[in-house]
């Protein structure tokens, strides 16, 4: 197959590096799309910098030819009499074929007239202009903007266009910039333009003029050149691969140097010294051998220097006047209370219709102290959770975190201890914001986790209870991360209280007249929400079918949720498996038409040996599945459903449930709700 390269690439002034990666991956996502819609057999690498986005692709030198059979008409409203009617006419005209090439073919609607169509193949060069034009228009950014008299909308203003296919320009005009064979090197250091023919004058034209265009590569210089200057400070980098992914599209040309800042700056929190040198500089903080920070730090910069000294200094001009501000604040923060501070919550508006910052500790602290006494945790738990939630928010008044609002909880924790409050009540007040991610720290206190569940379950019912739902698009309080903390709080504490609990317990800490739910609309809107979370968390690792055969039978129990879900997938490939499920599926379906009025079973009016099998069966399985629950055997349980196989199969074998004598009926009823019961201790497998 004939193939030719195609360097396309998409020059702007700097685009936010938060939206870079998620940009590209749409462009070349959907440029593979297009290309296969256009039958056109496509390779692709993106590639992107602060300044551009670029594909390199290879791409087959025409389209494929199109033979397709297309359906039209019904044969009916198409030939009338044998003569085409105007449907027929139509129908191949658009097609671009006789009207006596048209055929008939059966469907499952009927018989319809079809068309076979043959289009050769265009050119790949032909088609490329419209493409391009349509990558760019649909570029999709978090934010976007429009710049001079011009309609279209980017990150930012699109300054020029490459486009060179088989070594040829391609014509692209967009937002009134027209393509060329013309790139830009590094904007200080090369600004020359660059002509580009294929990959390897782009790849080597940039590489002269001061770009690293692959991504990977500039991590790469980043990380050795942030190690090299670690150990010369004598320490190394604490890891932070957010910061990393940003700085990594902050620059074309990375160049990373060491700052050294005055000890006495140490004095300060840890936190509050790499919030200062990470949320406003990106800056990588450094770190000894005995975890303490080092008066030091790594600096990435973008443009090649004579003397780095200079841009040393420089930057370190600017961080200390980042550390005099978090110094100023520290100390002036230390000279109120925390009790001052709470009083101020009383005017800052959580969220209007359901109250103050101050109302939200409020029923914070309620709501912990409910889950912890509910926990029977010991007095001196429930106290630190009282105390913690009293003190919960009310960093967020002080004049640190409203310069650095993601210090929040780490500032609570810090001034708590600096008035005086135990280490447990600090602990607790950090701990109330974790989990801050899929995969990051979980409370390891008991007073913390009943904070954190605290805070989140407050969230959701709130939220849920005023009709603030997430949409499929927006989630702007959080709720999805809310849900998933109280799931990973659960789990890590192995908190064995049950969902609805939790969730009635937030709900009693509100006015319920602020609500325009009733407590179990919220209730039951809120379950549902979480356990969607949970499930979307289980399926990636099990099978869809026994997540939610799990799922169930209700989500009282979300630490078992997981266990039994990973119990059931260690016996579902067993022989007796599937059987099994048939069985207890026939137990359902009959339970559906007529269900039992009791779940006792009179052991007198067993007739059917298969009958006297299963009771003893159910019987003695109820004992082991008690067993088995209490000690959170799943495994255990899930054998002892097992063992029911062949009681069940020999039951239905020779057993007529549908007696013709009522107590009889009835009785075998009620001996299949037991079964049922015992199955439904673990899952529903007839779903």
């Amino acid at each position: 197959m004939n193939t030719q390269e195609l360097v396309f690439e998409i020059g702007c002034e700097d685009i936010p590096a938060r939206f870079v990666q998620v940009a590209l991956d749409d462009l070349h996502a959907r440029f593979l799309s297009a290309c296969k819609d256009a039958r056109i057999n496509a390779e692709a690498h993106a590639f992107a910098t602060p300044r551009r986005l670029t594909l390199l692709a290879t791409l087959a030198a025409s389209q494929k030819d199109l033979e397709e059979v297309r359906t039209g008409p019904p044969m009916a409203a198409a030939f009338r009499d044998g003569q085409p009617t105007k449907a027929a006419s139509g129908f191949a005209a658009g097609q671009g074929v006789a009207v006596e090439d048209l055929f008939s073919v059966q469907t499952e609607k009927g018989e319809y007239v079809a068309a076979k169509v043959f289009e050769a193949g265009k050119p790949t060069a032909e088609v490329l202009p419209r493409l391009l034009e349509g990558l760019i228009a649909q570029t999709n950014f978090p934010k976007s903007m429009r710049w001079g008299d011009r309609k279209e909308t980017f990150a930012r203003p699109v300054r020029w266009i490459v486009a060179v296919f088989a070594g040829e320009q391609i014509p692209v005009e967009w937002a009134g910039v027209k393509s060329g064979n013309i790139t830009y090197g590094h904007r200080f250091a090369a600004p020359a333009p660059i002509s580009v023919s294929g990959h390897e004058s782009y790849r080597n034209g940039l590489a002269n003029a001061h770009v690293v265009l692959d991504t990977e590569k500039r991590r790469e210089i980043i990380r050795e050149g942030l190690s090299k200057v670690a150990a010369e400070a004598g320490g190394h980098v604490i890891s932070d691969e957010a910061l990393l992914d940003e700085v990594v599209y902050l620059v074309e040309d990375p160049y990373v140097l060491l700052v050294r800042y005055d000890e006495t700056y140490l004095e300060l929190p840890p936190e509050v010294l790499i919030s200062s040198m990470r949320s406003h500089q990106r800056y990588f903080a450094l770190q000894g051998a005995d975890g303490k920070l080092i008066a030091a730090c790594g600096v990435v910069y973008n443009t090649p220097v004579r003397d780095p000294a200079v841009v040393a200094a420089g930057n370190l001009r600017v961080l200390k006047a980042r550390l005099d501000d978090a110094k100023f604040f520290w100390s002036q923060d230390l000279k109120a209370s925390l009790e001052d501070y709470n009083r101020k919550l009383e005017t800052v508006v959580w969220l209007k219709q359901i109250g103050t910052m101050d109302e939200r500790a409020r029923r914070m602290t309620k709501t912990a102290v409910a889950i912890a006494s509910e926990l029977g945790l010991e007095t001196a738990v429930v106290n630190a959770a009282n105390r913690a939630g009293e003190l919960s928010k009310a960093d967020l008044a002080t004049g640190m975190v409203s310069e650095f609002p993601d210090l929040q909880g780490v500032m609570g924790r810090e001034y708590a201890k600096a008035a005086g409050e135990s280490a447990e009540v600090a602990r607790a007040i950090y701990e109330q914001y974790l989990p801050k991610g899929a995969d990051a720290e979980v409370p390891t206190s008991h007073a913390g986790a009943c904070l954190s569940l605290a805070e989140k379950l407050d969230s959701l019912v709130g939220c849920f209870g005023i009709g603030l739902v997430p949409t499929a698009s927006a989630d702007p309080y959080a709720l999805r991360r809310a849900a998933l903390g109280v799931l990973r709080v659960l789990q890590a504490m192995e908190y064995t209280i049950g969902l609805k609990t939790l969730i009635e317990l937030a709900f009693e800490a509100y006015d319920a007249s602020s609500l325009k739910l009733s407590r179990e609309e919220v209730v039951a809107q809120v379950s549902e929400f979480v356990s969607t979370r949970l499930r979307h968390s289980l399926v990636q690792a099990h099978p869809t079918e026994l997540v939610d055969a799990v799922l169930a039978v209700g989500l009282n129990d979300v630490l078992s949720v997981s266990d039994r879900v990973e119990a059931l997938s260690t016996i579902k490939n067993l022989p007796d498996f599937e059987p099994l499920t048939q069985g207890f599926k026939r137990v359902v379906n009959i339970l559906k038409k007529q269900d039992a009025a009791s779940l006792d079973v009179n052991a007198d009016l067993l007739q059917d040996p298969a009958e006297k099998s299963l009771f003893e069966a159910v019987t003695a399985a109820e004992a082991k599945m008690q067993a088995a629950i209490e000690a959170r055997d799943w495994a255990g349980a899930c054998q002892t459903l097992i063992a029911l196989k062949a009681p069940v199969d020999q039951f239905f074998e020779t057993v007529m449930v549908m007696a013709e004598d009522d107590a009889l009926r009835a009785n075998r009823i009620a001996l299949l709700a037991r079964t049922r019961s015992l199955f439904f201790k673990v899952a529903d497998l007839s779903v």
